[in-house]
């Protein structure tokens, strides 16, 4: 799984110096072992994690879209979520989870 394209690229709001980004992912993402394995707070009812890093605030939504938030470039943004996504998943083999 792997950011597909970016949407938009917009000013952050905090920080105009920075970007917030939408997404889309390739496949559906797995909220809850994403949210699990990344201590991040997950709400079935919206249908989405929120996960911080740092400055750094990424939202992954079941419809296969992600935001990120507090970012320089695209770039930054698109290795960050695919890392992150990177991350849950091994942690989750390595648990056996998967």
């Amino acid at each position: 799984m792997r950011i597909q394209s970016i949407e938009k690229v917009l000013p952050c709001i905090a920080d105009p110096w920075k970007l917030r980004i939408i997404a889309h992912l390739d496949e559906t993402p797995d909220l809850v072992l994403i949210s699990k394995y990344l201590n991040g707070k997950y709400s079935e009812e919206l249908g989405m994690v929120a996960l911080r890093f740092e400055e750094k605030e990424l939202n992954f939504f079941r419809n296969a879209q992600v935001t990120i938030r507090m970012v320089d470039s695209e770039e930054e943004a698109t290795e960050l979520v695919n890392k992150i996504l990177v991350t849950a998943y091994h942690k989750a083999m390595i648990s056996g989870d998967l």
